[in-house]
This record gives C-alpha cells, structure tokens and sequence, in this order.
C-alpha cells in the first residue's frame, strides 16, 4: 500500500450493520451498528441512516441518535445538501402521506403532502434545488415551485409524470418529461425556467425510457432516451439516442454513437468530460468534452459499465453477464493504467481517495459465494473475506481533501532475456492488442473533425476503411469469341 490512509468500510450482512476498517480480516474488528441486517442504508461522512418498513433510525457511528416509528414506510431520500430528508408514509390501502424532515434532527417541518398514488420509478417525486432554497411537486399536470410553504408558480406541464432539476445553481432549469405506456401514446420534453415559462418544448418519437444526465457542475446536460421496440427490425435491444441540450441554441443534437444499444454514460467529477459506452458487443467508449467534442477512443471491448473516482481514475467494467474485467485508465494522461477481473461482481466502488476500489458479490443477486475483495488501483488484491450472507458494502465518505496524484511508478524487476522464440497465442494480451489495432478497435486520440459509430462505410468500426472490391472479370460466351 502506498500510504496509511485511514478508510472504513459499512458492511451490511444477515447479522447486522458493522463499521469496519478497510484492512479488517475478522468479524471480532468490526463494530456492531445495529443488528437488524434487513435495514435499508444511507451512509455519510458523521451520520448513518437505517430504515425499514417500519422504522427509520440515525446513528453517529458511535451510539444511537434517534429512531422513528411509521405505518408502511415506503421509501426515503436524502437532498444533496444533506439539510432534509423526503419520506414517503403508506397510510391505507388507498392513501400515501409525503414529509419533509429536518436532517439530522429528523424534525418535521410542517410541510405534507397526501398522494393518492405513485410511480416508484418517479422516487422522489418531490425535489429540491441547490442548497435546498426551493422544491418542486408535480400535481394535477401542474409542475408547482415552493419556498418553504409558499407557492411560488405552477405551470401546465400536460402528461408528464417525471422531471429533474439542474443542480448547482440558483436559477435551476426543471426538465419535465412523458414516457409512453399503455394509456400515454405520445412523449414530450419540456424545459421550464425559475420564472414558470416553458423555455423549451419538444414532442420525443418513439420513447418508452428516458435518463436526464447533468454534468456535476449544472452546465451541461444529456438525454440518454431509448424505446423497447425496433421498427427497422435490426436491433433485439429497441432503439437507442444520446442528446446534448444545446444551452446558447436552445436547441437538442444528437450525438454519434457505436451501432448497437447504450449501455453507460457518465460525466467526470470535473464535468470537463464525459465517456460513453454504447453498441453491440465489444462495445466502444469514447471521451466527451463538455460542449460534446470527441477527445479519446478506448477502443472496443466487452464493457457496459463506467465508474469515475474522485480523482483522475476512471474504471470501465464488463459487469453482470459479462466476464469481469476491470479497466482502469488515468483520465489525464489518457493511459491505460491497469487490467483486473472480478467475475459476477454485484457492486464496485471507489475509495475517497480513488486509490483502492471495493468489488462484491451480494445476496440476493448472488446467494452463494457471498464476498468482498479489495484492491488497489494497480489492481492488486490487499483483503478478501467471506460471508455466509452479505447484503452490502461501502465506504464510509470522507472530508478529507485528497491530493490529485498521478499513478506511483510500480518496481519493474529486471528479467532474463527468454531462450526461445516468442509465440503470440490467440488468447495472449500482445496478439488481442495487436488484432484490436489493426482492425481500428484500439485505443486513440480522435481527430477535431473525425466522425465514428454509425457511419456511412456499413457501420465498420472507427479508422477501418471497409476493403476494396475487386473487379469481377465476366468471360464471354464461346460463339461470341468464336465470332470475334
């Protein structure tokens, strides 16, 4: 290790809720939290929340805060600035009662709402801006914007059931939108400003799933839309857009993307850039500046997931389905800086620090061989333990201003010069490297005005030139030469 840098892990298991530090080997290191192992968590930096059906309960690592009792509770969510906590309350059979409580002192503030019914999938359905100056509900087809208890607008926003608020700033643009089902047949997109007015309205063709993306910073946003059906009939996975809101143009563009689904998109911590992961298997991933400039090509792998640190790493993985591999590229250099694998890795996470990373095979997504490795950067495996059943792993969040550092050089220990010939099998890294390069699916810095994905050459992958065909010689017939 390269320092002793002092992480703490919460693990979740069918025991209990422990506090551990990161280099425990055995349960007699762990501290107990609470013994109800079934509670759902929320972990931060001073505090830990558990909850369950029926109760919510705050613990400051080292002794319990407070707990409260409710009927059904449903679900509940923190803001970003950690100043109030949205729950959602199921009263009866046909009533739910939304609150917003003071954190941590989970005091009410007076402020309920009663809900007939709900979309889980819209959780939270009430959403506050930055610093939690202002929330928003929609009701009745009305998107309505509250200051504590005042109404400040409402505005007629037809059938959409979803929005999203731009964070990071005092005038926050709210992105409301419709997905079609059974009873809606049409999809819109509409973008309202602080004042109430629809600043931007657009009906979407054929959208079924539909993800807001902002970059951290509130600047910049992507729409990752997609419907369930093909009508071309060439895809099993539907048909897949990435768009940029255009903020000068007031307008929405489509982004270039590999043939194929989109299987991940995520923005830096700096919001200076973003990777896309998209197209059949191997998939490729590209680097985005903010304004939606190509930068960087990884190449093509079997890859459906993007992890950034909180650093200069990022990871890109092939998790669920898919073999395990873990590739770790220092965002700044844009080098490769290690290969790993961890098959059927149910969660993956970054230290604070973005030095170590945390993989795990959970219950109920894996009911045996429950356990958790950890590793650093380099991919070097430090603790694994075991667990008979193990629901959860995390961090616990730091304040602690980690320095940027780039990659510590590794010892390199001087070898031999082999005896015989080296043979490249099919299988090894070098002839994988080699393929990859001489197909065009290598990594590479992209061209200001370069274009890729789908492409006009019949979808062949970036810098591939589909090959020339040959003329085919027709031989005349023997009277016609005969004749000649």
């Amino acid at each position: 290790m390269e320092q002793n840098i002092p992480h703490q892990l919460v693990i979740r298991n069918k025991n209990g809720v422990y506090l551990s530090n990161m280099l425990a080997k055995s349960d007699e290191e762990m501290q107990l939290i609470n013994q109800d192992g079934n509670s759902q968590l929320i972990v931060l930096e001073d505090y830990i929340l558990m909850f369950n059906k029926k109760t919510i309960k705050l613990h400051d690592y080292k002794q319990p805060v407070k707990e409260l009792e409710f009927t059904n509770l449903q679900n509940i969510h923190l803001t970003e600035s950690k100043q109030n906590l949205i729950i959602m309350d199921k009263l009866d059979q046909q009533s739910f009662q939304l609150q917003i409580l003071k954190f941590p002192s989970l005091e009410s503030k007076g402020i309920n709402f009663n809900i007939k019914n709900f979309k889980r999938e819209a959780w939270p359905i009430l959403k506050f801006s930055s610093e939690d100056q202002y929330f928003y509900i929609i009701q009745n087809q009305k998107l309505h914007c509250y200051a504590d208890n005042k109404c400040l607008f409402q505005t007629d926003i037809g059938n959409c059931e979803y929005f999203s608020v731009q964070p990071n700033t005092q005038k926050p643009l709210i992105v409301c939108y419709s997905l079609m089902d059974f009873n809606i047949k049409e999809s819109f997109l509409k973008i309202v400003d602080i004042n109430g007015k629809i600043k931007y309205e657009k009906k979407l063709h054929q959208t079924s799933d539909l993800e807001v993306i902002w970059s951290p910073n509130g600047q910049s946003l992507l729409i990752n839309k997609g419907f369930h059906e093909d009508n071309t009939n060439q895809s099993y996975f539907g048909q897949n857009q990435v768009l940029f809101y255009d903020f000068p143009k007031n307008a929405l563009r489509e982004l270039p993307t590999y043939e194929g689904p989109i299987h991940h998109v995520q923005w830096s911590p700096s919001s200076k850039e973003f990777i896309l992961l998209s197209g059949f298997m191997p998939s490729g991933a590209v680097m985005y500046d903010n304004t939606c400039k190509p930068l960087f090509e990884f190449g093509k792998d079997h890859k459906n997931k993007i992890i950034w640190g909180n650093g200069r790493f990022v990871m890109i993985c092939g998790f669920g389905n898919l073999d395990g591999s873990i590739h770790i590229w220092d965002a700044k250099t844009l080098k490769q800086v290690s290969n790993n694998k961890y098959k059927s890795a149910s969660l993956c996470y970054w230290s604070p620090c973005s030095r170590y990373y945390v993989c795990a095979k959970v219950t109920p997504r894996m009911n045996v061989d429950n356990q958790y490795s950890l590793f650093d950067y380099h991919g070097k495996e430090i603790i694994n333990r075991k667990f008979l059943e193990l629901y959860d792993v995390q961090f616990r969040p730091s304040n602690i201003k980690f320095e940027e550092r780039p990659p510590t050089p590794t010892k390199q220990v001087q070898q031999e010069p082999p005896k015989k010939q080296f043979i490249a099998f099919a299988d090894n890294p070098l002839a994988q490297q080699m393929r990859a390069m001489k197909a065009g699916e290598g990594a590479r810095v992209l061209q200001v005005d370069e274009t890729f994905g789908k492409q006009s050459n019949n979808n062949y992958p970036p810098g591939y030139d589909p090959p020339k065909e040959k003329k085919k010689r027709v031989r005349k017939p023997k009277q016609q030469q005969q004749q000649q």
